[in-house]
């Protein structure tokens, strides 16, 4: 008895949140939402000539809701993989691994909106909370500024601008993420930060 109550009890708010973005749907113009993967290809810039990285590519998963129909807000929440290798001459290299949980909040235009086709301009400011750090090795040498994982925020700021196309159900966007926040959280006068261009495909299920 109780666990075909239980079950009538999810159904139910099955039900209810179903409803609720029909209503929702219908009230607000230009509203969709969906699942979206992407590829990343990053690469971290410092302020030390002496010091190089090479680009790294890393896969992210996140979800997408858009607002608007000429002009419109995109929120999104995704998760990402940023990180890559820095190289000290030829003294060695440390490589850095920060998985993030990714926010960007996007204003965008339409230039085209044909309703099957669609044509996206869009740019605005992301938020990234980091899950997860690494450093390997964890030392590199006695002065390098990143010796341990406290030495990387927990948090930063960057810019996202691009362009995309929506084809029927599918929406890809191609977009460039500028690096705003210093990710280095260290004593040291050393200025770390990351820049991307992510490649995107989603489904848009509403």
């Amino acid at each position: 008895m109780f666990e075909n109550s239980y079950k009538m009890k999810n159904v139910l708010i099955l039900l209810i949140v179903f409803l609720f973005v029909n209503e929702s749907e219908a009230q607000i113009p230009g509203f969709s939402l969906g699942p979206k993967v992407g590829y990343n290809s990053n690469r971290f810039t410092t302020d030390f000539d002496s010091i190089t990285s090479d680009p790294n590519g890393a896969f992210n998963v996140g979800a997408f809701v858009r607002i608007g129909k000429k002009i419109y807000f995109q929120p999104e929440v995704n998760y990402v993989i940023k990180g890559g290798e820095l190289k000290i001459g030829g003294l060695g290299s440390q490589q850095i691994r920060l998985e993030s949980i990714s926010i960007p909040m996007l204003l965008g235009v339409r230039p085209i909106n044909a309703g099957v086709f669609n044509l996206r301009f869009m740019a605005g400011p992301t938020f990234s909370f980091v899950s997860s750090k690494s450093l390997k090795p964890k030392e590199v040498l006695a002065n390098w500024p990143i010796q341990t994982v406290d030495d990387l925020k927990e948090s930063f700021w960057s810019f996202q601008m691009g362009g995309g196309i929506d084809l029927f159900l599918l929406t890809i966007d191609l977009r460039y993420e500028l690096g705003v926040d210093n990710i280095y959280s260290g004593e040291d006068d050393f200025k770390l930060r990351n820049n991307l261009f992510n490649i995107s495909i989603g489904i848009k299920l509403l």
